[in-house]
């Protein structure tokens, strides 16, 4: 094979895998190739078996995004985030590639579909002022069928070591943010928490309070230091506080910004233990009710507050959502 032919096929092949880097980052909502890298790489230091099924995720969603939609949303992670969680949720199910690499495939290109019906329905007259994400719905719906009807109930996880009440805390607080990928490790958590920050500050620091609070919220309502200490009971405020604070809402003063991520946060909280009553895998179910609900109310202040002045109403992004991307922050998934 020649040079000359070898040149066109480069170019393609490095836009690909920065389309599927950008899926991997656009989890924590940044459109960020080095970061979504990076995140792989802290990922298959803990768990091989996980990282290498969220990139097959990711990689499977965007190929199918390009195929069945706007290749620009492919391009920006937009149609690749859904498929790395997916492929992070099928990482809790037995080690078996014959059944998770199917799994994870049919639930990556499944997601493409789910989005594109999710964001119509946000389209809609009545939600379009709104401008709800789609975020991370498709994951929800298509993880949450694949779980129930190929997976095999998981047994009670090995709870984590009590260490003391300061340690157990500080534990929460790092693990918060490694379980958004499903990664229960301390060092993933903190690696993560650095690297979100190196890239873009106010999405580090808008975790970081994400996390925080929901431990100290987990304390103020009784929960004991080693369910605090799982991060389980706080990955869904770290998304919230992000999504809301670091992204939603970046064109508002930073008191309503720090107030809706407060809020949502707060929602979280309320909402986890009530859907794991359900025989529904919670997945970060928490976290896009209490996104959705912050927004809707932000939504509705904001016009009574325009109709009060007089001013016409905002006008709702082109898909009912806002799409973003870029490694800086500001537009929201589609």
């Amino acid at each position: 094979m020649t040079g000359a032919t070898l040149l066109p096929w480069r170019p393609g092949t490095a836009r690909a895998l920065r389309s599927v880097l950008h899926g991997v980052s656009q989890v924590f909502f940044l459109r960020d190739a080095p970061l979504g890298a990076l995140l792989l790489l802290v990922l298959a230091v803990e768990d091989p078996w996980l990282a290498a099924l969220v990139v097959l995720g990711a990689a499977v969603q965007t190929g199918a995004g390009r195929l069945l939609g706007p290749t620009e949303r492919a391009r920006d992670g937009l149609m690749g985030y859904n498929g790395a969680l997916v492929g992070a949720a099928m990482a809790l199910g037995p080690r078996d590639w014959t059944a998770s690499v199917p799994l994870t495939v049919l639930g990556a290109v499944a997601c493409v579909p789910v989005h594109e019906l999710v964001r119509r329905v946000f389209a809609l007259r009545a939600l379009r002022a709104a401008r709800l994400p789609v975020s991370t719905a498709p994951f929800c719906l298509v993880a949450g069928a694949l779980t129930v009807i190929f997976l095999p109930p998981a047994g009670p996880a090995p709870p984590p070591a009590d260490d003391g009440a300061l340690p157990g805390l500080l534990l929460g607080t790092v693990r918060n943010v490694s379980q958004v990928m499903f990664a229960d490790g301390a060092l993933t958590g903190a690696l993560v928490l650095l690297l979100l920050a190196v890239r873009s500050r106010p999405t580090g620091l808008f975790g970081l309070l994400g996390s925080a609070l929901a431990v100290l919220g987990a304390l103020a309502v009784g929960e004991g230091i080693v369910r605090i200490s799982s991060g389980l009971l706080g990955y869904s405020a770290v998304l919230a506080a992000i999504g809301i604070g670091a992204v939603a809402w970046t064109g508002r003063p930073w008191w309503q910004r720090l107030a809706g991520a407060v809020a949502g946060v707060a929602l979280t909280m309320v909402l986890q233990p009530v859907l794991s009553l359900t025989p529904v895998p919670v997945f970060t179910w928490p976290f896009l009710l209490a996104m959705w609900a912050v927004l809707l109310a932000g939504a509705a202040l904001e016009r009574s507050r325009r109709r009060s002045a007089g001013e016409p109403a905002g006008r709702a992004a082109p898909d009912g959502a806002g799409t973003r991307s870029g490694p800086r922050p500001g537009r929201l998934r589609a």
